[in-house]
């Protein structure tokens, strides 16, 4: 059988993704966990949920885009001033590479 190009290099990025999510700090654990549950969200939604300061969150952010476990999704808007915000999304996990961690 014939496997798909790239197939191989994917099954070598998923399992460093999972690998990074063991090496999380306590916050980044959190962040994490809170983009992952609820979907797109905002720095200002995490802060809010987390009973933090949004400039507490950002860094995490950013620690986590630079690992590869969230993304930018798209621009929300913030319920409480009205303006433009960043929606962060977890990255997709093949399925597969679940069952076997």
């Amino acid at each position: 059988m014939k496997t798909r190009e790239g197939y191989f290099s994917e099954k070598i990025r998923d399992i460093a993704y999972i690998e990074q999510l063991d090496k999380l700090g306590n916050m980044q654990r959190k962040v994490y966990d809170i983009i992952k549950k609820y979907g797109p969200c905002s720095t200002e939604f995490i802060a809010i949920t987390l009973n933090v300061y949004p400039h507490q969150i950002t860094p995490r952010v950013k620690e986590l885009r630079e690992m590869g476990l969230v993304y930018f999704y798209d621009i929300g808007q913030s319920p409480t001033s009205g303006k433009a915000v960043s929606l962060w999304k977890v990255t997709r996990v093949d399925p597969q590479l679940r069952m076997m961690f």
